[in-house]
């Protein structure tokens, strides 16, 4: 008998092993694939250090920052379209405070994954907490659905802000 309640503590022991092992796996998942899974290829970038703030919109106690790396804006003043791999990120400020980053990334054919009346070009856009980790809300949506307006500046509201930028 005790040798069968041992069996059975080692096996729910080795249950419970299981199930922090598969629980610690999936919080592993990068942003990447949680993106890629909903449909939205956009990442954040891994080279976030290099970028350079070239906009800021100031609302109050809320704000939003503008940054892309110096080739992305060295395109933009060029006149030339923003390649595919382009990503370009958002700050968002609120009661002073960063509360999170919206990027926004163009890759080859992508906006073929969207309803016709839904594309952005070959934009797709995410919103991250402050640590680069996918922040699921409704939010990102809504970026995407406003950006649609602006196809004659290739679904951007900061392409001028871009080509005046003076570092």
């Amino acid at each position: 008998m005790p040798a069968m309640r041992s069996r059975s503590v080692l096996s729910k022991i080795a249950g419970m092993i299981y199930i922090s092992i598969a629980i610690a796996s999936m919080s592993l998942v990068s942003g990447q694939a949680l993106a890629q899974a909903t449909g939205n290829r956009a990442t954040f970038p891994k080279n976030f250090k290099e970028y350079v703030l070239y906009a800021t919109y100031d609302r109050g106690s809320s704000k939003e920052e503008a940054f892309a790396t110096p080739e992305t804006i060295a395109i933009a003043k060029s006149g030339n379209p923003l390649p595919p791999g382009t990503q370009l990120v958002l700050g968002i400020w609120t009661d002073y405070k960063l509360v999170s980053y919206f990027v926004m990334e163009k890759g080859v054919d992508w906006g073929l994954t969207s309803p016709e009346d839904q594309r952005t070009g070959d934009w797709h856009f995410q919103q991250f907490d402050i640590n680069g980790q996918v922040k699921r809300e409704a939010i990102a949506d809504r970026c995407q659905s406003c950006h649609g307006g602006q196809a004659a500046d290739d679904f951007m509201f900061t392409i001028d802000r871009m080509r005046a930028y003076l570092p």
